[in-house]
């Protein structure tokens, strides 16, 4: 029985559709979530204005990301980079019955760095093949590094996590619920930063805390 209030909206469209340009069903069928809670307010008192987008279909996760903030920063183009140091965004999921979790880092060129995690420290990193699973659309110029300090500026990443990453291959494995926590951060950003769809509990900024993911429930599929 699925007892989130939060649903995924189940939008099969979206696999017909290239990510460029699914913005519209997204916009006006996904589960919007702000990403916008400041766990550290005295050390990081700025939070850019971001939000994600969600829904999925019989083959995968799709998410939307959409920030507004000073200043844009891109400086790593390869997969397992540490794009948490870029304008990056970012979602964590957990599966039912998995200690570990997963981690998609983004920055807003669409660089990502993903693995199946224990904690911070011990990590499986994605393979290439897994990578391959990843797709990507961004409202930015894919692979052109650049350091934009001044200036108030927009970006979306879309992304689709195809499930075959969780080792779903069928859409009947597809579990009732997933628990997840949402980010965006800027480490060496103009002004760093560190905001959460749900709060964390932390003495310093720590997105790698599962007690801080909420759960989402996997809305019903028409047959």
């Amino acid at each position: 029985m699925n007892t989130s209030k939060y649903t995924i909206p189940y939008v099969p469209v979206l696999d017909a559709l290239d990510l460029s340009s699914n913005e519209i069903i997204m916009e006006e069928q996904s589960l919007r979530l702000p990403i916008m809670h400041n766990s550290w307010p005295d050390q990081y008192p700025y939070i850019p204005l971001t939000a994600v987008d969600v829904a999925y279909t019989d083959t995968g996760l799709y998410l939307r990301f959409l920030s507004r903030g000073k200043g844009l920063r891109a400086q790593y183009g390869k997969d397992g980079d540490p794009v948490h140091r870029d304008s990056c965004v970012e979602a964590f999921l957990q599966l039912p019955g998995d200690e570990r979790y997963y981690n998609f880092e983004f920055n807003c060129i669409g660089t990502c760095d993903a693995g199946h995690r224990l904690s911070r420290e011990k990590n499986t990193p994605f393979t290439a093949t897994q990578y391959g699973y990843i797709g990507r659309a961004i409202s930015e110029r894919a692979g052109v590094l650049f350091e934009r300090p001044l200036g108030i500026h927009y970006f979306t990443v879309s992304v689709k996590l195809d499930f075959k990453i969780f080792g779903i291959e069928k859409p009947e494995e597809i579990p009732a619920t997933i628990k997840a926590n949402f980010y965006k951060c800027g480490d060496d950003t103009t002004i760093p930063h560190f905001a959460s769809w749900h709060k964390v509990e932390a003495p310093e900024p720590d997105f790698h805390r599962p007690e801080s993911f909420l759960t989402l429930d996997f809305g019903k599929r028409k047959k």
